[in-house]
């Protein structure tokens, strides 16, 4: 078991994630074409396809035939070790087999395939393949990030008056002790050039490594939602943290993630009073 980040081959682990996350995205549109049957998870608004399973399935199996001695924690399913040795593992792949299920569901085409690497919860590898799209999204750490073979660049944004700023929504927002995020574009709207929602926060992710967003947060997340994306921010020379400008982004549940420049006056608007 590779346990040295230094000598690991990241490349190589990556090779393996893009031909598995263009193999899933065949499946993804293979299943639109014919019409998709829903399903709800814990909200009637979460959604769960045949496609979101059967993409996984697809997904994990390859991994754990490639790599089995990692682990995988994917959405659809829950951290699946194959044997003590994964138990143990400092490497972890991270999968959304269908970012943007919502948008799937309704026809439209921004959803994704996400596969992240994590070295002892570092991402280090990201793909993010966006199939309606035509888009493949590439990170390796020191190694710069890609779309579709050109090299991605965060922003060159300066004033928060200038940028373009994306966010989202937790399912479970109608909770009474649910933050809504509400709040937050109050503050923010007026003082930006504008706001987006796409609802896929991976492509959400990748659109601030291409300099399309100058600054993306969201709360309620899981680490499937993040995992891919923020390597091609960091790759692409921006900045990821939690909303406290802290490093708890992967599992706390919330992120925020600049083209660098901006973090600091975004997170102050973001502050919750």
């Amino acid at each position: 078991m590779e346990r040295s980040l230094e000598n690991a081959p990241l490349r190589q682990y990556c090779d393996v994630a893009i031909e598995l996350a263009h193999a899933a995205g065949n499946l993804l549109l293979e299943h639109r074409s014919k019409g998709v049957a829903t399903e709800t998870k814990r909200f009637r608004r979460e959604l769960v396809t045949a496609a979101d399973r059967k993409a996984e399935h697809l997904v994990v199996g390859g991994l754990l035939r490639h790599f089995p001695d990692h682990g995988v924690l994917a959405e659809e399913g829950v951290l699946t070790p194959q044997g003590k040795s994964a138990l143990s593992s400092d490497w972890t792949w991270i999968v959304d087999p269908l970012d943007g299920t919502t948008n799937f569901v309704h026809g439209l085409p921004f959803f994704a395939v996400a596969i992240g690497l994590a070295f002892r919860n570092e991402p280090v590898v990201g793909v993010v393949h966006a199939p309606a799209l035509g888009q493949t999204y590439v990170a390796v750490q020191g190694q710069g990030a890609t779309c579709n073979g050109l090299r991605l660049h965060v922003s060159s944004t300066k004033e928060l008056a200038d940028a373009l700023l994306a966010t989202g929504f937790s399912y479970h927002r109608d909770d009474p002790f649910a933050d809504d995020n509400l709040a937050r574009i109050a503050r923010v709207l007026p003082q930006c050039r504008d706001l987006r929602r796409f609802g896929s926060a991976e492509l959400d992710l990748c659109l601030v490594a291409a300099g399309s967003f100058d600054a993306f947060w969201e709360v309620g997340l899981a680490p499937y939602d993040v995992a891919a994306g923020a390597v091609m921010v960091q790759e692409a020379g921006g900045f990821v943290t939690d909303l406290a400008g802290g490093t708890d982004w992967l599992f706390g549940r919330q992120v925020l993630a600049s083209n660098g420049t901006l973090h600091a006056i975004v997170r102050q608007q973001l502050a919750v009073k």
